[in-house]
């Protein structure tokens, strides 16, 4: 489905209204024109699903007709866009570093103009259809289970700690791993602390599933964000994986599987993707980080990923997409006939840093600019998303936040020291400012 992917984020009842929401449904709509078709969908938080409502009346009121899937996981909602013919996809969830904040990501098959304007309602007579599906769900279940060796990852018999809440009475990550013969210890925290902030796992969340992991002696732990969009991965040791080790896991087996291939990243990815890549004949491109999905289809990648915990397999769909990772996964290990944290220990870690300056949207450029001047020279310089400086064996990435008046910072060194040396020196920077 998705060649285009856009994202509009805000704060509910402050910037995303409910005219905001309805106005945007209509002002999508206008373009596409009547009788044109839409799957929307939701994760469980009670902003989404007003904005959800909102927005479906502003389709509706522009002619279009709206399949509405309800409560589902991200990748769930987008594989069943191509299924029901749908000309745009349409997912509501509460961003995962703000709970105060929702996004509202639109898939379809080119970039759609979302300026507000005066949006243009049919007569009453034309007004959109709204249907309700249910096969959904067995729709993505048969997809999964076809993109995977089922019979190599039957036989293994996977011991499961799984960290799942998708707010639907029959979740889907369980009921997938029990059709691959996996014994599944399901933690579903009804803690309302916890459940408040499950769009990103909670550190108490990661430390229940991290000690029951290596107490039972399961193969790995699991933890799923609220939309099924992000995973963290835990070792039998109860180590929570980086997700820069992940993206080198996937991104070496996908070589495997077609090499030459290429592989898209954003531009945080580790000098170790880099070298992995490099190593196995592939080619790594590098991207903002917005535009991963995108950037998948345009280059026919065979595999994309960034942080935190997002992974996309476009040999099943190109959608960030937690639930076929963890199976993946799964895949990797029944064939290598191994364990994740053999898997992860053939991946270089090097010392990485990653902090945020608070900075006003206006002095942003002067902060780059200054960046530049001190670290430009004799360097090689990525200016796709903020600027990435690489090294002889760093890099340094200051990245303006699209949405915050915030600078994010990466710095990568396979020196400790040398990682320190940098930190201090770009903090100097970004403070003469």
């Amino acid at each position: 489905m998705s060649k285009y992917v856009q994202t509009i984020r805000g704060v509910v009842n402050v910037e995303i209204t409910n005219n905001f929401a309805s106005d945007l449904g209509t002002t999508l709509g206008n373009y596409l024109g009547p009788g044109k078709r839409v799957i929307i969908g939701r994760d469980i938080s009670i902003p989404s699903r007003m904005i959800k409502r909102s927005l479906t009346t502003g389709l509706m009121a522009a002619g279009l007709d709206v399949i509405d899937l309800g409560v589902a996981p991200i990748p769930v909602i987008h594989y069943n866009g191509d299924f029901y013919n749908a000309n745009v996809v349409i997912t509501i969830s509460k961003y995962h570093l703000r709970p105060e904040k929702v996004d509202i990501m639109i898939f379809s098959d080119h970039e759609i103009p979302l300026n507000q304007k005066h949006a243009a309602k049919v007569p009453w007579n034309e007004i959109g259809d709204l249907r309700l599906v249910h096969e959904y769900r067995e729709n993505y279940i048969k997809a999964v289970l076809k993109h995977i060796k089922t019979d190599i990852v039957n036989n293994k018999a996977f011991l499961i700690v799984l960290d799942s809440e998708e707010g639907t009475n029959k979740p889907f990550a369980p009921q997938i791993l029990n059709e691959l013969n996996c014994e599944t210890v399901l933690i579903g925290s009804k803690d309302h602390e916890l459940d408040d902030d499950f769009s990103v796992p909670h550190p108490k969340r990661i430390s229940l599933v991290s000690e029951l992991t290596t107490a039972i002696g399961a193969d790995m732990g699991i933890l799923l964000d609220n939309d099924s969009d992000r995973v963290v991965f835990i070792d039998p040791n109860g180590h929570i994986i980086r997700d820069q080790t992940i993206l080198g896991i996937f991104a070496k087996y996908a070589l495997e599987e077609h090499p030459g291939g290429n592989i898209v990243s954003s531009v945080v990815a580790s000098l170790s993707l880099d070298e992995i890549i490099s190593n196995e004949g592939g080619k790594l491109i590098k991207t903002s980080v917005d535009n991963v999905l995108n950037e998948i289809d345009n280059t026919n990648a065979i595999f994309g990923g960034d942080e935190p915990g997002m992974y996309a397999f476009p040999e099943f769909q190109n959608c960030f997409d937690a639930i076929f990772s963890v199976l993946k996964m799964m895949e990797i290990l029944a064939k290598k006939d191994t364990t994740i944290s053999n898997l992860a220990s053939q991946i270089e870690e090097y010392n990485r840093t990653v902090f945020t300056i608070e900075c006003e949207n206006e002095k942003k450029n002067e902060v780059i600019e200054a960046f530049i001047s001190a670290f430009i020279p004799e360097n090689s310089i990525n200016t796709v998303d903020g600027v990435r400086i690489d090294l002889e064996d760093s890099f340094i990435l200051l990245r303006p936040s699209r949405f915050e008046p915030l600078i994010r910072a990466y710095i990568e060194s396979k020196s400790a020291q040398k990682l320190q040396e940098l930190t201090e020196s770009v903090k100097m920077v970004i403070m003469s400012v």
